[in-house]
């Protein structure tokens, strides 16, 4: 009996030592879940509420406070259309709330990519920036320190559309 116990503790014992592979020769199967920012982790940020009742500068400079935000958290196009529409309070709600009904009207889908649009027209419109295209190409540093005129050169070079490249 003895060398049939001994047959069937021996295959255990190989049975065992098969399963046992060293770890660092075991696959990786352990990624990361991927976390979905929430509106909790977007406030965490403190964004800014928009009203609409700023310059168009400001109104640029709102846009791209909230899209610096949702690089940093890696958020998805679906996930900035609705933390930055929160963000709208007062006329701005109700011009944003009529524009998606135009919006629907005209079969265009409501993303992240046509808020932006909308929004720029609106309150950053074309007008706006072809002023600010041309304010560049006349700047000049006239009584300017050099330091503000570097600072307007950088706030303006933004706005213009030519490749700037160096022949």
């Amino acid at each position: 009996m003895s060398n049939g116990a001994d047959d069937i503790a021996e295959a255990i014992h190989c049975m065992v030592d098969a399963m046992q592979v060293p770890v660092a020769a075991q696959p990786r199967t352990t990624i990361a879940p991927v976390r979905v920012p929430t509106m909790e982790d977007f406030l965490r940020h403190k964004p800014a509420k928009f009203t609409g009742k700023v310059s168009p500068d400001e109104a640029d400079a709102w846009l791209r406070k909230c899209e610096k935000i949702f690089k940093v958290m890696n958020c998805e196009d679906e996930q900035k259309l609705l933390f930055a529409t929160y963000l709208l309070n007062e006329d701005v709600e109700y011009w944003w709330a009529g524009m998606q009904q135009q919006m629907g009207t005209r079969e265009e889908l409501v993303t992240w990519a046509n808020f932006r649009t909308r929004f720029l027209e609106k309150y950053f419109p074309d007008t706006v920036r072809q002023d600010r295209e041309a304010e560049f190409l006349a700047l000049q540093q006239g009584d300017m320190t050099v330091q503000e005129y570097v600072n307007k050169f950088e706030h303006l070079v933004r706005y213009y559309s030519q490749d700037i490249t160096e022949e």
